[in-house]
């Protein structure tokens, strides 16, 4: 019981630390909570396997603290589900960025820049007695517009470009790829509205 009071004590502080004093969407202490989500289907004969279609869904929430004004640092996870026919495959990404967001307490847009680095772990499984697990490092480099909507409510428009250096865990074997992306998200943004 005591854990849990130190811990609502420490946990209460924190959050008083993140809702107060920061003027605009990129000011110190600010946080930015966003996710973005994708899904693709691709059928014809370019993409139809058996009179399967492909598809891919993709969800990936962010939490970036401004440790100074215009820097953040976060985390970031990714969830990636794809399946064609007997095929399946999950993966899950988890780790660290850093970023720069551009503008001041005037902007009406904050362009940001960032770079993370992400433990990568997925399991594709080929038929129902045959699967290989992968896990490594996802390098990534991201670019973006955050658009505030309402005081506390933006969108973001994103791209991203990473860099994936994959193992096999039962094989000798290591696989690299590289993915570019753009996607549009939703952030709640933390800081405390100027008067």
């Amino acid at each position: 019981m005591r854990t849990r009071i130190i811990l609502f004590i420490i946990l209460s502080g924190w959050l008083s630390s993140i809702v107060n004093g920061q003027q605009y969407v990129v000011d110190k202490k600010a946080t930015i909570i966003s996710g973005s989500a994708s899904f693709m289907s691709q059928g014809g004969d370019l993409y139809e396997v058996d009179g399967n279609n492909a598809t891919t869904f993709t969800f990936a929430p962010n939490i970036n603290h401004f440790i100074t004004k215009n820097i953040f640092i976060g985390g970031s996870l990714e969830f990636t589900t794809e399946s064609q026919g007997d095929y399946k495959s999950n993966g899950i990404g988890i780790g660290p960025q850093i970023g720069l967001a551009l503008g001041g307490s005037q902007n009406k847009v904050f362009p940001y820049f960032d770079l993370g680095i992400r433990y990568y772990r997925m399991k594709s499984d080929y038929s129902s007695d045959f699967d290989i697990q992968f896990s490594g490092s996802d390098i990534s480099l991201g670019f973006g517009i955050i658009v505030p909507v309402k005081a506390h409510i933006g969108l973001i428009f994103e791209g991203g470009y990473h860099m994936q250096d994959l193992k096999a865990k039962d094989y000798d074997e290591s696989y690299s790829g590289k993915i570019f992306s753009i996607g549009i998200g939703i952030a709640g943004l933390i800081f405390q509205s100027g008067s």
